[in-house]
Order: C-alpha cells, then sequence, then structure tokens
C-alpha cells in the first residue's frame, strides 16, 4: 500500500472543499426553486401581471388599432406581441439603449400578452425555464416575438 504524500494529501482536502462548495447538481443558480423561477422572480411576476390587468381593455383596442391600421412613420409609438410557448411564467425585461425607458412585461406560460412600447433600440433580457435570452433589436415597427424552452 501506498503511503499520502503531503502534495497527494493536499490535493485530496482542496478537492473534497471545492465540490463542498456547490449545491448538488453542480450548478449553481442563486433563487432555483424547481420551477424555473426564482422566488423574487415569482412575486414580481405575480404583481406584473396583476398591474398589467388594470387597462388591459384599453391596452389592447390601442394595440390592435395599431395592428390593423397603417404604419404611420410619426407615432412614437409600436405594438409589440410577445408570445410564451415554455411551461414558466416568464418577465420580458426591455431597457432602451438611450432614454433610459424601462418595460417589465409579463408573459404567462403557454400564453401571448401585447403592449405598446416607444420606438427605439432595445435589450430584451428573460429568465425563461433557468435558460437565459438576451437579444437586442431596433424596434420602429409592430414586432412578434415567440419565446420557448
Amino acid at each position: 500500500m501506498k503511503k499520502f504524500t503531503p502534495f497527494y494529501l493536499f490535493c485530496v482536502l482542496l478537492l473534497a472543499v471545492q465540490c463542498g462548495t456547490l449545491p448538488g447538481g453542480g450548478i449553481y443558480r442563486p433563487g432555483n426553486t424547481g420551477s424555473g423561477t426564482s422566488v423574487n422572480e415569482s412575486g414580481e411576476f405575480a404583481e406584473l401581471i396583476a398591474k398589467d390587468q388594470i387597462n388591459k381593455t384599453q391596452e389592447t383596442a390601442d394595440v390592435l388599432n395599431y395592428l390593423l391600421n397603417d404604419d404611420e412613420p410619426a407615432d412614437p409609438y409600436t405594438a409589440i406581441v410577445l408570445e410564451n410557448t415554455s411551461s414558466c411564467d416568464i418577465i420580458v425585461r426591455v431597457v432602451q439603449v438611450s432614454g433610459g425607458r424601462i418595460y417589465n412585461f409579463p408573459v404567462p406560460r403557454n400564453a401571448k400578452n401585447h403592449f405598446k412600447i416607444a420606438k427605439g433600440n432595445y435589450t430584451l433580457k428573460s429568465n425563461i425555464c433557468e435558460a437565459k435570452y438576451y437579444s437586442q433589436k431596433n424596434i420602429s415597427e409592430a414586432l412578434i416575438i415567440t419565446l420557448s424552452r
């Protein structure tokens, strides 16, 4: 039987300590609940979806009018339709590159939601069942995005 030299003993201890720093599964995702949405994001989603329903009839009318009529270049707003084909509720975070507008759009699982948005350059981010979505878009006319996992 071979003796462990101090170097091998150090390596074994280092490996044991390193393995103990990650939770089971080997990938650390803060706030992971197993449902694809963190606890904080679930609460935020509930708040956003409740606020979204307040003037939804008027918002729907505005979006439909925009989609059914010709695009008017002078109109500072456009429509965005987000379709979520995943099994997780998601929040699509839309941040204007210059101008400071920030939109947090709730989209329930296997559903669509629609919004009016100021025209401009944006970054779009979302967590879709623990998968990251990121995109940059110049939104100057109606946009339909399907997100899935």
